[in-house]
């Protein structure tokens, strides 16, 4: 309980301190309001649909994963579970809030599949991971000299190149452990130790499915591209703002890392620190001005957010029965 305590305490003020960093200049946050008041709502329409294909897909995938078990809660009651859970990982202050959500409705709708359901949402952001992973290492190939090209935005790449390295060790340890059958021999003083059996025991539960689950993870891949691609519908909806705004391929390269860093829950959904580094990265490598590049980060995440609240919507009058 303490821990939770602490983390909130630290989520809080994080979020507030970034909020503050980004937002105190009154000229700043007068041109953001301007930039928002004429932005182009055929593009936030569009970052909308971008955004409704990661749910999509999200749903696709989790069903997929299920069924892997031999657990079916039917398409529709998928989509309702996936959508309360980007509500409650949104707006419930933690760490996994949607998770637990899903366990709850798994628990309730599929009470003979309790471990199997758990394994397949265990599996579902273990596929996450290993995207972003994928994604950052892609990037940093591709990318690592226009990353680097000044101090301020090298700093994020080295972290982030660091933060990669670490994500290889962790995704390497957990399929040799998997391969073996030792993930519950891992000593209870390694930290992190419950996450790493749990991963571990997802990838024993699933690698005798390869095929599903590599379909599984190419699919993970095109949702997080839509995701990113939502954000340059965000900043693009500012262009009568600005001559300026994100090109596609900006966004496709800063994405990865900034996913990698809001991944890091010491902030309230990543707000705050995603507005800062957006400020920081469009704004040094893409000539981007701030107020520009903090509401593209701010639009991109409200976009995602009104999802959110169609799970909430969801939660308060759905009442799932098992069949």
């Amino acid at each position: 309980m303490l821990k939770r305590i602490l983390l909130v305490l630290l989520q809080a003020t994080v979020t507030t301190g970034a909020i503050l960093y980004v937002f105190h200049d009154p000229q700043k946050r007068a041109e953001i309001g301007g930039a928002l008041h004429r932005a182009d709502k055929t593009w936030i329409a569009l970052g909308c649909a971008c955004y409704a294909c990661v749910e999509i897909v999200a749903t696709v995938r989790w069903h997929m994963l299920l069924r892997i078990q031999r657990i079916s809660l039917g398409w529709v009651r998928t989509a309702a579970i996936v959508l309360i859970g980007l509500f409650f990982n949104i707006f419930l202050p933690g760490l996994v809030g949607g998770d637990v959500m899903r366990v709850y409705y798994i628990f309730r709708l599929a009470p003979g599949a309790k471990v199997a359901g758990s394994l397949s949402i265990v599996m579902d952001r273990l596929l996450g991971l290993l995207t972003i992973v994928f994604l950052v290492g892609l990037v940093l190939v591709m990318r690592f000299n226009w990353l680097t090209q000044v101090p301020e935005t090298a700093q994020l790449a080295y972290l982030a190149l660091a933060l990669l390295g670490g994500g290889f060790f962790c995704v390497a340890l957990l399929f040799s452990l998997a391969r073996s059958d030792r993930v519950r021999e891992v000593p209870k003083a390694i930290p992190f130790r419950n996450s790493i059996e749990k991963f571990g025991q997802a990838l024993e539960a699933y690698r005798e499915h390869f095929v599903p689950t590599s379909i599984a993870f190419a699919i993970t891949i095109i949702s997080q591209l839509a995701y990113y691609t939502s954000y340059y519908c965000a900043g693009a909806s500012l262009h009568q703002s600005s001559a300026r705004t994100p090109g596609l391929l900006d966004i496709l390269s800063i994405m990865p890392l900034v996913n990698t860093f809001t991944a890091v829950p010491i902030s309230f959904g990543g707000v705050g620190v995603r507005e800062t580094l957006f400020q920081h990265l469009l704004g040094h490598l893409s000539g981007v001005r701030e107020p520009i590049a903090v509401l593209t980060a701010s639009l991109g995440f409200t976009i995602q957010a009104m999802c959110g609240l169609l799970g909430g919507a969801i939660y308060l009058f759905w009442r799932p029965r098992r069949d």
